[in-house]
């Protein structure tokens, strides 16, 4: 099993215009990232604490969903690899409010499609928004379909908890 190590840096593969996160010397993970999506572009920035404890914590929140544990853990490297990304405006116009409720980081949630509903993980949070990882793809209310590893950051009342039924809010 693959456990977080002092050894894992993150760093940028020019040639591939990806961020990568080196694992071993026979292992490295290639993430969605480009230059122009990057905060800023990493040379051999050693994984944190903080980033083993998150990895810990999104493999946890994502127990319950019906994936392999090789997929859990594309899943989770692919949420950490998303600290480097540059904030995005929210696209909460692209799917339907749902009835607010409160979710945290790492939890599982549910963003209603066209198609209906799909997984998500939350991966970071403020008092007002979530960023959250899309475990499938989705088709939005504009139609347009955002990719599975994608990350879309939501107004809190667009999401719900994914244990939990899911019932759209409705406006006079």
């Amino acid at each position: 099993m693959l456990t977080p190590s002092e050894r894992w840096s993150w760093t940028y593969c020019q040639q591939r215009d990806r961020l990568l996160l080196d694992i071993s010397e026979q292992a490295q993970f290639c993430s969605n990232l480009t230059s122009r999506q990057l905060v800023a572009l990493p040379e051999q920035q050693s994984f944190s604490i903080a980033e083993a404890e998150l990895f810990w914590q999104f493999m946890e929140g994502m127990e319950t969903f019906a994936i392999s544990h090789e997929q859990r853990l594309e899943m989770c490297l692919h949420a950490l690899s998303y600290q480097y990304l540059q904030l995005q405006a929210h696209k909460s116009w692209y799917f339907p409010e749902q009835v607010s409720t409160r979710v945290q980081l790492a939890e599982l949630v549910s963003i209603v499609g066209t198609s209906g509903r799909v997984a998500a993980l939350v991966i970071a949070e403020d008092a007002d928004c979530v960023c959250c990882l899309m475990l499938d793809d989705v088709q939005t209310l504009a139609n347009k379909i955002i990719k599975r590893t994608s990350v879309v950051r939501l107004l809190r009342n667009r999401v719900s908890p994914l244990n939990q039924p899911t019932m759209l809010a409705r406006s006079a």
